[in-house]
């Protein structure tokens, strides 16, 4: 098969960056010739990208402009000159026109898979906007498949699982006997809606109040680093705290799994994470909220692989965490895990996922061509004033000629991830958690 990915490239970091970078050379391995495009511009990067996964050996993808249309030309021209069987996305929402646009001149295209890696209103509109071009959508966990077939009308075989994975030990690592201080990790972007680190400082003062004895390292990065760092500085000082900041894969695991006892995790969704897989494969024990994502997919059972607390309950949370001083308890939880994530989502057991996913898109019936359905997904909206005044395709050819482009402030406005804007996550997220009591 010949697999053409496009993915961004303003994110160096990051549980889905991690994904691609160790299935993309697994795949090649296999005797498939795979191609990863990523945006070349001002905030997404390719030599930076490059650096970061040189594995990848991505191309670029130009856009001069900045424009709506200038996306669209960079991925058809890229999909013209490849001709790939299977076109990835990976967050880049242009190629839903782009893709549209090749159809509706007739030109062959291969079939386009759309790998969906969150829990967002919006890339479930998108989804629904163009079913008519999308062959297969791909999900890492088991929620998402239900919304997607009931938010987006995917036709149910045209859903497909397939789960990250993380690479195994050759053995299982010994659960470390100390029992003066619990190690703690936590692990992600630091952020309130989703990841939910300002329950940090909450859960911390129960263990205070009970005097556990802890030690909680804290690793990654995002917009809320500034305020919990300065609401974490008591603890900090006092040495219960290790504020880490930034780390790689390689770092993260000599500098937090090697010295952690404990994962916790605070998120109110995920599709994952791969940090407790990653954590889980290094013999950690998981302490997580109930996520919603969690019950679906299964991995995480209250008691056997991990212990379990209610999203935001502090209390509840620090009695889990408190628990695992019983080192008879931490053993049995760390080695059913390991086994757990062996078996589900080993770096093989996930490429196998994957390269089947492929095969089956392959093995479905093309979808029927509506070339003048396609041709109106295909239309671009006006970027600025030239396009009202000139046509899109004028504009575009006088904006190049001329040398003019727009100046995006974020990564998200240069290539965005969706065609459309914020959805009603309050929403989806509600009718989630309902599918979740039904798991």
């Amino acid at each position: 098969m010949k697999i053409l990915f496009f993915a961004p490239s303003a994110y160096l970091l990051g549980g889905v960056q991690d994904w691609l970078a160790d299935l993309v050379p697994s795949i090649r391995l296999r005797g498939h010739d795979v191609t990863v495009a990523v945006p070349d511009g001002i905030l997404h990067r390719l030599e930076s990208y490059s650096q970061a996964y040189p594995e990848l050996a991505c191309i670029g993808l130009q856009n001069p402009t900045g424009s709506q249309e200038g996306r669209i030309q960079s991925i058809v021209n890229r999909i013209t000159s490849i001709q790939p069987d299977l076109i990835v996305g990976v967050n880049i929402a242009s190629i839903y026109p782009a893709v549209a646009r090749l159809r509706s001149r007739g030109d062959h295209v291969g079939k386009l898979i759309i790998t969906l890696h969150a829990i967002e209103a919006d890339y479930l509109e998108d989804l629904r906007e163009f079913r008519a071009i999308v062959d297969t959508v791909v999900v890492t966990n088991k929620l998402t498949a239900t919304l997607v077939a009931q938010e987006s009308l995917i036709p149910n075989d045209r859903i497909l699982y397939a789960p990250y994975g993380v690479r195994m030990p050759t053995i299982n690592f010994p659960v470390p006997t100390s029992d003066d201080v619990l190690r703690i990790a936590w692990v992600g972007r630091f952020e309130q809606a989703q990841k939910r680190v300002h329950d940090i400082v909450p859960i911390l003062n129960r263990l205070d109040r009970i005097s556990f004895p802890y030690c909680l390292s804290m690793a990654g990065v995002g917009p809320e680093a500034l305020s919990i760092q300065e609401q974490l500085q008591p603890w900090i000082r006092s040495g219960k705290v290790r504020w880490l900041g930034l780390l790689d894969r390689h770092q993260l695991q000599l500098q937090v799994y090697v010295q952690s006892d404990v994962l916790l995790i605070t998120s109110s969704w995920e599709t994952g994470p791969i940090v407790a897989w990653e954590a889980m494969a290094a013999g950690l024990v998981v302490v997580s909220s109930r996520y919603v994502g969690s019950g679906s997919e299964g991995a995480l059972k209250d008691g056997h692989t991990a212990l379990l607390f209610p999203v935001g309950d502090y209390d509840a949370a620090a009695e889990a965490l408190a628990k695992l001083f019983d080192l008879n308890l931490r053993t049995s939880l760390a080695n059913a895990a390991f086994e757990m994530v062996s078996r589900r989502y080993s770096d093989a057991a996930s490429l196998a996922s994957w390269l089947e996913v492929f095969n089956q898109t392959m093995d479905l019936p093309p979808l029927i061509v509506d070339h003048a359905k396609f041709a109106q997904f295909a239309d671009t909206a006006p970027s600025g004033r030239l396009d009202r005044w000139l046509g899109v395709t004028r504009a575009e050819y006088l904006r190049r000629f001329l040398g003019l482009n727009f100046h995006h402030l974020s990564a998200g406005s240069e290539w965005p991830h969706s065609m459309h804007g914020a959805g009603d996550n309050g929403r989806l997220l509600s009718m989630a958690t309902r599918i979740e009591a039904h798991a």
